[in-house]
């Protein structure tokens, strides 16, 4: 097996000092916890391993020096352009498969950053989700939903998430740190099996990683609102694609795997994610199948007969091919092809519920496709619910100015602002809304309101070179252009602007 360089080994002493507080009563569990891959999750300025990548889809070169990513495009005489720097603020994932490097920037927006450190590789590759022509890049916002399942919940005064802790599986622990008893914690193995599995579900139930809205939470939940022990379906509902899944492996596929295994039908819902795995340590359980499967056939009865390294087989997901990972379908005899490359096809087709019931109203909202009358309709309902559902306003006041009502969508997005003053869709549209009434000066002044919060929101600097283009100050729309470009270097229609906007007679 490969040795973990130097800088791996010291990711992992400094990951999990916040379960320390649980060390006086159950030193043994927290010594075995901060070795998983979750005790591990986060790491803070994490010491990055130097080297470089070209990402041939996108033409664009990547280096990863001195605790900074830099990012280039080669132009004439082999000059760069479109160059980026990050510095490097954390890593998130443990280093078992791989650690996806982010930045924080100055105006406490987390970024991912497009190269990853793949265990499997030794070396540098494409972020999950990346490898394809029109990725990220250096400004994919971490939103509180995306980071929930990497990292503990968030406490007054962190500045950087921290690595998952015993919250996660036991619900808080304050009262329980004060005055030490069974009744004022949670203790999964003692809840309903359908609880148990719930408390892993939380992050491990993913359908689809990208192409769809997988889950939507209930109205009024927040990001990191789920405790263990409620209900998941208190917390959101899911979807998933309508085709059939016997052709889809994901990297976050565990628990979703596991639901389509006989195994699973045939327990009467008796098995959960622990009846293999100790939450604790970085081990599977022995003898696991034979609670079943005592009575099979001799290979199956047959001293340390390894089930799943037959039945349960090592992968590679279409979503992050540099990794290889455990598929929990079990079958008698699995078939499969691993992947050359990410797959990114669009989905377009019906999106049906999963796990928990969904209501007509957020089994709408998945399935719409395009802001038509009847996306309006289901938009409005859902507010009447959660009234404070910024993602749902934004979007309703998008679409009704695209419909032609302009009016009503302009009141929408003041609310929207109102309520979360840096909402970048919400500033946009209010800005677009503006210009095409002829308000130049109110499109500036929410473009530049969104461009000091969002500096790297490639679609604001566009709607600022366009507006400046509009006013016919000429030199102002191509900086504006220009660094929509070095942002988003695929940005077709900044291109296009931006040749306009130069051949244009002065």
């Amino acid at each position: 097996m490969r040795a973990w360089p130097a800088a791996l080994c010291w990711l992992v002493q400094i990951a999990s000092a916040q379960t320390e507080p649980c060390r006086p009563c159950h030193a043994d569990i927290v010594d075995a916890y901060q070795k998983t891959g979750m005790g591990r999750s986060v790491t803070e300025r994490p010491l990055s391993l130097e080297g470089s990548f070209y990402h041939k889809l996108s033409n664009r070169h990547y280096e990863v020096r001195d605790g900074v990513m830099r990012r280039w495009q080669v132009g004439a005489g082999a000059a760069r352009v479109n160059e980026i720097n990050k510095e490097i603020t954390f890593g998130i994932g443990s280093g078992n498969h791989a650690i996806t490097y982010a930045h924080r920037t100055s105006t406490g927006v987390l970024l991912e950053l497009p190269l990853s450190w793949y265990r499997e590789v030794g070396g540098l590759a494409m972020s999950p989700g990346y490898d394809r022509p029109d990725h990220f890049d250096m400004r994919r916002e971490i939103s509180p939903a995306c980071l929930f399942c990497h990292a503990a919940y968030p406490e007054k005064g962190d500045s950087l998430p921290r690595s998952i802790d015993c919250a996660r599986c036991h619900g808080p622990v304050a009262a329980h740190l004060a005055k030490p008893a069974r009744g004022n914690i949670v203790n999964p193995s003692r809840l309903a099996t359908e609880r148990q599995r719930e408390v892993c579900f939380q992050c491990h139930l993913e359908t689809v990683s990208m192409g769809i809205m997988d889950s939507v939470r209930q109205p009024g939940r927040g990001a990191y609102s789920y405790r263990p022990g409620e209900p998941l379906a208190a917390y959101k509902v899911y979807f998933d694609r309508a085709d059939p899944p016997e052709g889809r492996f994901e990297v976050n596929h565990a628990a979703y795997r596991m639901l389509q295994s006989e195994c699973f039908k045939q327990s009467g819902g008796k098995m959960t994610c622990t009846t293999c795995h100790d939450p604790h340590r970085a081990t599977v359980k022995a003898g696991s199948c034979t609670g079943c499967h005592a009575g099979g056939s001799p290979h199956a009865r047959a001293a340390g007969t390894d089930c799943a390294g037959c039945h349960m087989a090592k992968r590679k997901p279409s979503d992050a091919i540099h990794v290889t990972v455990t598929d929990h379908w079990v079958r008698r005899k699995p078939a499969f092809v691993n992947p050359e490359r990410e797959v990114s096809e669009p989905y377009r087709g019906r999106v049906i519920p999963f796990y928990t019931q969904a209501d007509a109203v957020s089994l709408g909202i998945a399935n719409i496709q395009a802001p038509n009358e009847e996306a309006v309709a289901l938009y409005q309902k859902q507010l009447k619910r959660d009234p404070k559902d910024v993602p749902v306003m934004a979007a309703l006041g998008n679409a009704l100015y695209r419909l032609g009502r302009r009016e009503q969508a302009v009141a929408v997005l003041e609310k929207a602002l109102a309520l979360e003053p840096a909402h970048a869709g919400a500033l946009n549209t209010l800005a677009i809304a503006a210009a095409t009434e002829g308000n130049y000066e109110r499109a500036l002044g929410l473009l530049e309101r969104c461009r000091k919060m969002r500096p790297d929101h490639s679609l604001t600097w566009y709607n600022l070179g366009a507006t400046y283009q509009a006013m016919e100050k000429r030199e102002e729309a191509v900086a504006a252009f220009r660094e929509a470009i070095r942002l988003q270097p695929d940005f077709a229609e900044a291109r296009a602007r931006l040749a306009a906007v130069s051949q244009a007679p002065r």
